[in-house]
């Protein structure tokens, strides 16, 4: 593998935040807002679309799993083309077929049009997470880099709570047969506005950088520095140029990166498995262990989304003042300590409360510690593949928690316990043995 040497990335770092940086965030980071939006307006509007597509209970299963399956296959195959072809490339084609996907859903007349445009919908999603994360872990300064990320994956929470209110809207003022379309009409509408504004957004530098395209590179950082007042540092780095394939990259992952790997695949498969476990418990055990009433349940999930977000932002604020170890290792050991408060707090929407505020925040150092410790030339086909392993995750988490709840509602939540307890485990290694990422350069960090 050949090397250039360049003092870009050291220039990047030391870019002041400017009006670049959020426009910059606000074009790439609503990823989030758009998945959180896609999943809960499913789970809003599926009653209506069940009854308006005459749905059996399997086929309207398999249009919730349709976008997961869609997504898995989409972190996969963009995950590799944003390191292939460019990250702006990617991000465009994989926003404009989750507007496509979404959009068109609106028309679906039976089972098979509805499941079909929900897997071109996760596709453009799952493609997005890798080439979004990719390009801000490499365009955002390292001294925010924390922050920043963690608080672009709080949104999620964002994305939730306006689904839920615009489903409330069109349900209570249109009937269910024609509210449940508008609703996805206007995720697809709204996203194809986000991809308008995309298009100003400049490629990557540092990916431009791993396949040696210095000069672009140059071009694009030399008019940021001049909108920002000049030249803030010039050390200079060895950057990899890497050109192999597929196949050549997954290679270098396993064998370069192999503990690196383990350990963000097992932090995603936190994040997931908890959360997706969680959803599956609150209606089937929880709930009618709790004696909560069952019409109270968007209630509960509205109280999650808000503590979700707030923690998320106090959480991203800390993984850039304590570290990303220390803030991982707190973070997974608290939520599992809140999953027994579940058990243990006589009032559950208090118990519900502290566990969203500190286990939904989780993702927030996660995240932002699994995706940012790969190599630019790798990053993005390494995000996609650890996006894999957490959906899968989060596919097989809901029957096996579930199954578990069938011998009482604390096994359940006992299973929830011994999640968390796996991801807190991973930190624990790696705050013993890996790296502190915390404001040091990507350069640095993947040496």
């Amino acid at each position: 593998m050949r090397y250039v040497e360049t003092d870009i990335p050291s220039r990047l770092d030391s870019i002041p935040w400017s009006s670049f940086h959020t426009k910059f965030l606000m074009a790439l980071g609503v990823v989030w807002v758009l998945d959180a939006f896609e999943v809960v307006i499913v789970g809003n509007v599926l009653k209506s679309m069940i009854e308006d597509l005459g749905l059996s209970s399997l086929q309207a299963s398999l249009v919730v799993s349709g976008f997961l399956l869609g997504a898995i296959g989409g972190s996969f195959i963009f995950g590799y083309l944003a390191d292939r072809f460019g990250r702006k490339k990617v991000f465009i084609i994989t926003l404009l077929l989750y507007s496509l996907g979404t959009f068109l859903t609106g028309f679906a007349w039976d089972f098979y049009s509805v499941f079909i445009l929900r897997l071109l919908a996760g596709a453009g999603i799952g493609g997005e997470f890798a080439a979004i994360h990719s390009a801000i872990d490499e365009f955002i300064p390292a001294r925010h880099r924390g922050k920043v990320d963690g608080f672009v994956v709080a949104s999620w929470n964002v994305g939730s709570v306006l689904a839920s209110g615009v489903a409330i809207l069109l349900l209570e003022n249109f009937s269910g047969d024609i509210a449940w379309r508008l609703a996805f009409f206007l995720g697809g509408v709204i996203a194809l506005l986000v991809a308008f504004v995309r298009r100003s957004v400049p490629e990557s530098p540092r990916w431009l950088l791993s396949k040696g395209s210095v000069e672009r590179a140059e071009v694009i950082v030399a008019d940021l520095e001049k909108k920002a007042g000049g030249v803030n540092s010039a050390e200079k780095v060895r950057v990899p140029v890497f050109e192999g394939g597929l196949l050549e990259g997954i290679l270098y992952i396993l064998r370069n990166y192999r503990w690196r790997f383990l350990f963000s695949s097992t932090l995603s498969f936190t994040i997931l498995t908890t959360y997706y476990g969680l959803v599956a418990l609150i209606p089937i055990s929880l709930v009618p262990a709790m004696g909560v009433p069952s019409d109270e349940i968007p209630n509960l999930f509205l109280i999650g989304s808000v503590g979700g977000f707030f923690g998320g932002v106090v959480v991203a604020i800390f993984s850039d003042i304590l570290g990303r170890k220390a803030t991982g290792i707190g973070i997974s050991l608290l939520s599992a300590l809140a999953t027994l408060s579940l058990l243990h707090l006589e009032n559950f929407y208090v118990a519900f409360a502290i566990y969203s505020f500190v286990a939904f925040s989780f993702a927030s150092v996660a995240y932002v510690t699994a995706m940012e410790i790969f190599p630019s030339h790798v990053r993005a086909t390494a995000i996609g593949l650890i996006s894999i392993i957490g959906r899968i995750g989060g596919t097989l988490a809901p029957p096996v928690l579930t199954a578990l709840s069938s011998f009482g509602y604390e096994y359940g939540i006992y299973g929830l316990f011994g999640l968390w307890m796996l991801g807190f485990l991973a930190y624990v290694v790696w705050g013993i043995f890996g790296v502190e990422a915390s404001g040091k350069p990507i350069e640095e960090i993947t040496q």
